[in-house]
């Protein structure tokens, strides 16, 4: 069943993207048409053309006045001439494709309340097939996971914070933490359960946890050095506000310990970016220069165990696959097998 709504479910959307390009297109198109009939009726327009005639008569006229020879006299003439034909060739191309211009203007306004109505449809269609989709994975998850229960594979528990002491790290720490004999052993395991490549599996195993990075570097879980003189200031909710003040202003963490794109902000901007968040700039540390600041993210990481901690503890499907959002999408077979590994991955790792 899973396998059936996931493949509609793709099918629909390729479906919907094609309607949406579509729809792109003759919108498109239909800027264009407006902007040629714009430009020919300009060429059309009869006053416009007498102010142009005007100014050929008056060129015309300067030049004559100038004149110091017959060849000159011959010249201006022949350039006002010119200037004329070619005006009156405008009006002529102007006349004769303006009938298709509105031909074609009329067609697409027939045309596109229909492309708008047909790429409505297909999406809402694609978005019915994707909850359908999510929910047999659901179900089909937990058929496995109960499956797993009563051969007493592995039990299960919460996500643990990273800050928590353990004796015995939990599995999706591991993968968070980018952990390759903790991958490797997952995939040795679930390639002999599903028949898939345990290096296939691996490469997914590190997609989920590059998505999951992704969406904590997004939403600012970024833990500081203790000592920093900067961010010590402030409590960890706290500082992740001044981090999203800086990010609203185009000065984001890059997760590897510099400003993204090379971009850093100016000592105007840090005070900016505070006083948005509440605080007097002028009662805190700040850096001490422009270097200082541009090395403000030195020792800092993103906390991606804390934040998976936080959002999804139990690494529910449905709600991993809503926490990633778009990232998900390439993540399927990994969610068509999620029964199988969710056990797995909160369960302490045998290393």
């Amino acid at each position: 069943m899973a396998e059936t709504h996931c493949a509609e479910a793709d099918r629909l959307a390729q479906a919907a993207a094609s309607y949406q390009q579509r729809l792109r297109e003759a919108r498109s198109e239909m800027v264009e048409a407006e902007q040629a009939r714009e430009r020919l009726a300009g060429l059309r327009d009869g006053r416009h053309l007498a102010e142009q005639k005007d100014r050929a008569r008056l060129a015309y006229r300067a030049a004559l006045g100038a004149a110091d020879s017959k060849a000159a006299v011959e010249r201006a003439a022949s350039d006002w001439l010119r200037e004329i034909d070619r005006l009156n060739r405008q009006l002529d191309e102007a006349e004769k494709h303006s009938g298709g211009i509105y031909e074609r203007l009329a067609d697409l306004e027939r045309r596109l309340p229909g492309i708008e109505l047909a790429a409505d449809a297909a999406r809402i269609a694609a978005e019915a097939a994707q909850d359908a989709c999510v929910a047999a994975r659901r179900a089909l998850a937990a058929c496995e996971e109960e499956a797993q229960a009563r051969s007493n594979i592995s039990e299960t528990e919460p996500l643990a914070v990273a800050a928590a002491p353990q004796t015995s790290a939990l599995s999706m720490s591991l993968v968070l933490r980018g952990d390759r004999q903790a991958q490797l052993g997952l995939a040795l395991r679930l390639a002999e359960e599903t028949g898939i490549e345990a290096g296939r599996l691996q490469l997914l195993m590190i997609e989920l946890r590059d998505q999951i990075a992704a969406r904590a570097l997004d939403e600012h879980f970024v833990g500081f050095p203790p000592e920093h003189p900067f961010w010590s200031q402030f409590k960890p909710t706290e500082a992740r506000e001044v981090v999203s003040s800086l990010a609203t202003m185009g000065y984001r963490f890059d997760g590897r310990g510099g400003w993204a794109f090379g971009r850093a902000p100016t000592a105007h901007d840090l005070a900016l970016a505070l006083s948005y968040c509440g605080y007097d700039p002028r009662a805190l540390r700040r850096p001490a220069g422009q270097g200082a600041i541009d090395e403000l993210w030195l020792g800092s990481d993103v906390h991606t165990e804390e934040y998976l901690g936080e959002k999804v503890p139990d690494l529910e499907l449905g709600a991993m696959m809503k926490l990633l959002g778009n990232g998900a999408a390439g993540l399927g077979e990994l969610w068509d097998i999620w029964g199988r590994l969710r056990p797995l991955l909160l369960s302490p790792n045998p290393a």
